[in-house]
């Protein structure tokens, strides 16, 4: 059994590489094929660039309000108690409402992600 202490985690900032806006990661324990759980805190109009999971990825929304879309489809909103599974390897961006932040645990199945190009702010308030 591994434990990951809530009072030990550290978060550290997200990346220009993989994300838009002030955003904060916090890792916490991985499986040996990649399965993993993060903590991410997204400031009002932050997100994600364009990613896929190969093992697909599960969002609880814990705190405000999100969205989360995959590439050529609609957009869903996330709230407090909604959890959202995007499949294998589909194109997709999360982050925070325009006007409200938003905090989501992230349950990333196996596998490396790949990241790809930034959300464009027409690409961010598209299909909503």
């Amino acid at each position: 059994m591994e434990i990951a202490a809530g009072a030990e985690g550290r978060f550290e900032r997200g990346d220009d590489g993989r994300f838009t806006g002030e955003v904060w990661l916090r890792g916490t324990i991985s499986d040996p094929d990649g399965t993993n759980l993060g903590i991410v805190h997204f400031s009002p109009g932050a997100r994600t660039h364009w990613h896929r999971h190969p093992g697909g990825q599960f969002l609880y929304g814990v705190t405000g309000r999100g969205s989360v879309r995959t590439r050529g489809e609609r957009g869903h909103l996330l709230l407090p108690g909604d959890v959202i599974h995007v499949g294998p390897d589909e194109w997709h961006f999360h982050g925070a409402a325009r006007d409200a932040p938003l905090v989501h645990v992230a349950v990333n199945g196996g596998g490396t992600p790949e990241w790809a190009d930034p959300v464009t702010d027409a690409e961010f308030d598209e299909g909503f």
